[in-house]
């Protein structure tokens, strides 16, 4: 899987903590930089003329994960299960190496389908391969198996109080994004609440024009735990969707894993079987004001509920086990 935000490493200790002994095959395919020009063109020709859709990530492997072949090599006997977490960061010929040394290949694509399309040509390679997003589990393959993202009991803790009526939000700096940050910004604000915005950006020297009260820009993006122990210093959860899919992102699994109440633009989410109004607000659908949300307690999820998302039933489940 990629090692953004450091989740990996969660997944990876958590596994350890179930009784698995895990074999790390991640590596940080974000980091790429093309060794020139003439690899740029060679990437624009192959995907523009010839539809070659995974050769920047042969070209990211080649540069990033030349470990993990060493590491295949050095297996001494088969893993009794492979997952990988977005396939198509893996050139096919590694995927196939990792087939040769494992007994059941299973595959989850957390990100749309269409997102990252060099993932359809290695459905046949896997016994299961998961989805994030019902939609592409209907419409693209009839191969693709339907789950959802999960939240990590393990991290909560209950010693962190939330301070009330506080909001956050962390995330990528996007300019296409922006305008929707700011009007929600605007929107609690004039609720009263109390923004706890992080928009990573790279970009030490972003306009004036992107100031605002209730966020603060960082240049070095969070861990994983990090995030986890600020998020559950707030009140309300604030996601939201990516328009290239419907799937539920992990910030609303961690709302109803840890408790919190949760405002969204994604209105898939009054579809799933943890939906209460009490609990989630769904921006531009609400006849309610978000007053009306907050002033109302929050309502506890069935517990077998709630298990389905946890990433210890999570797991269980992908394996087939």
């Amino acid at each position: 899987m990629p090692r953004t935000f450091n989740i990996y490493q969660v997944l990876i200790d958590r596994l350890g903590q179930l009784g698995f002994e895990v074999i790390d095959i991640s590596y940080n395919d974000d980091i790429f930089r093309y060794k020139n020009i003439w690899d740029r063109l060679v990437n624009l020709f192959r995907k523009t003329i010839l539809r070659d859709k995974g050769y920047k990530n042969r070209l990211k492997f080649e540069a990033l994960g030349k470990h993990i072949i060493r590491r295949l090599r050095d297996m001494e006997h088969y893993a009794d299960y492979c997952l990988l977490i977005r396939a198509d960061i893996y050139p096919e010929e590694v995927i196939d190496q990792i087939k040769m040394k494992t007994n059941k290949m299973i595959a989850y694509q957390w990100d749309g389908v269409n997102r990252y399309p060099a993932v359809k040509k290695l459905v046949y390679k896997f016994d299961r391969f998961f989805v994030f997003d019902s939609k592409d589990a209907e419409q693209e393959d009839k191969r693709f198996i339907a789950t959802t993202n999960f939240f990590f009991g393990h991290l909560d803790n209950i010693e962190i109080k939330p301070k009330p009526s506080t909001f956050f939000f962390v995330g990528t700096f996007m300019k296409i994004r922006w305008q929707q940050i700011f009007d929600t910004i605007q929107f609690i604000v004039q609720n009263k609440g109390i923004p706890n915005f992080y928009l990573y950006s790279g970009d030490r020297n972003l306009s004036g024009e992107y100031i605002l009260d209730g966020i603060t820009f960082i240049n070095k993006p969070m861990t994983y735990q990090e995030n986890i122990n600020l998020a559950l210093k707030s009140e309300i959860f604030v996601d939201f969707l990516v328009d290239v899919h419907s799937g539920l992102s992990f910030r609303v699994f961690e709302a109803i894993g840890y408790g919190r109440k949760l405002i969204t633009n994604n209105k898939e989410v009054m579809n799933y079987d943890f939906y209460h109004p009490h609990n989630i607000y769904v921006l531009n659908n609400e006849e309610r004001t978000l007053n009306e949300f907050l002033n109302v307690p929050y309502s506890p999820i069935n517990p077998e509920i709630l298990s389905k998302y946890n990433f210890d039933t999570w797991i269980y489940r992908i394996l087939g086990n």
